[in-house]
């Protein structure tokens, strides 16, 4: 939409009817004083040529544009863009994806980590999703990988989510350094807002960084924290195929699924903690995830100790547009002055 800074200069556009109107009502009157050669600003003698007439009358219109695009300019108009439907825009959103081989585990169909990819494709096209945030995912097993960074482009997001298989990054669960190369993503990137969903099993066995001190750090650097527990306790079955050596098991697998650890590493980094036992109750957490979001638009990006301010929405983008009605202004009246003096003769 456009806007104006200075909206009552824009009364200064009707100076050329004013004066259109004031010129009729002086030829209606008739002329005090006739000259022979009264010709210039004076009327058309009935007798002009079509041709002649057109060009005046095409001059006096360009003239009355110039005048009017000066005064549009001198309302200072301005371009502003609202971010729509980008109510997270600013913000950055690192999704943190167990790929230990017990996410295999089919408590949740298909299967733990299939639920929790589901659930990451569905907010990120969801009206309350990431709307206008960087999105980034990290995904560990063993080890932890930076899959995606922090990126807008949701199409890129999916598609490296898609190739985040049980097992990739070895056999073990590092919840920890996940979590720490999460908060290396968000301390470098310096977004005003940052996220960090851990979903997870909670099955912490391997890794050389706490969870708890890695929950801390991110905390420390102003993100939030949302801890999602995937699976439940007890035999469940399981179909897994070892991404190294291509052996295939399946059958019953007894799930060390740590409900309290999860908690445990939410409370670390001041953040929330749900527990699902099912793909229904992950995607319900879609909504919860989505308050969250709208909580760090409408207060301010916490940092443990206190609060720092940041903004809740990205500022309308305006774009000044005075300089192109002044050189409007000056090409109209340059070929208004061209008619009159050149085609016209100068005498109009």
């Amino acid at each position: 939409m456009i806007a104006f800074d200075h909206p009552l200069a824009l009364s200064l556009c009707l100076a050329p009817a004013i004066a259109a109107v004031a010129a009729a009502r002086g030829r209606k009157r008739g002329r005090l004083l006739a000259l022979p050669l009264d010709v210039w600003g004076g009327a058309v003698s009935a007798g002009a040529p079509a041709p002649w007439r057109a060009a005046r009358a095409a001059s006096a219109l360009l003239f009355a544009a110039a005048w009017i695009a000066l005064s549009v300019a001198a309302a200072g108009p301005a371009s502003v863009a609202e971010p729509a439907g980008r109510a997270n825009a600013g913000a950055d959103v690192v999704f943190v994806l167990d790929a230990s081989p017990s996410m295999a585990a089919q408590d949740l169909e298909p299967t733990r980590l299939d639920a929790a990819k589901a659930f990451v494709r569905s907010w990120l096209g969801s009206p309350d999703g990431a709307s206008g945030a960087a999105v980034g995912l990290v995904a560990f097993g063993a080890e932890a990988a930076l899959a995606c960074p922090p990126t807008v482009d949701y199409a890129v997001v999916a598609e490296r989510l898609e190739l985040i298989r049980p097992g990739i990054l070895g056999d073990g669960t590092a919840i920890g350094q996940g979590l720490a190369s999460a908060y290396r993503q968000v301390e470098a990137s310096g977004a005003a807002r940052a996220l960090v969903v851990l979903l997870s099993d909670g099955e912490d066995n391997v890794g050389l960084v706490h969870p708890a001190d890695a929950a801390r750090a991110v905390a420390g650097s102003g993100a939030a924290l949302f801890v999602v527990g995937v699976g439940s306790r007890g035999d469940v079955p399981i179909d897994y195929v070892d991404p190294d050596s291509g052996r295939r098991m399946s059958g019953a697998y007894r799930s060390g699924f740590d409900d309290a650890a999860l908690a445990a590493v939410a409370a670390a980094g001041g953040g929330e903690y749900r527990s699902v036992d099912d793909a229904k109750g992950l995607e319900a957490l879609a909504s919860t995830l989505g308050d969250t979001m709208s909580e760090l638009a409408a207060g301010d990006r916490t940092d443990g100790g206190g609060r720092v301010s940041a903004p809740g929405r990205a500022d309308p983008a305006r774009r000044p547009l005075g300089r192109a009605m002044i050189l409007a202004a000056m090409a109209l009246a340059a070929v208004a002055w061209a008619l009159r003096a050149l085609a016209l003769g100068g005498l109009a």
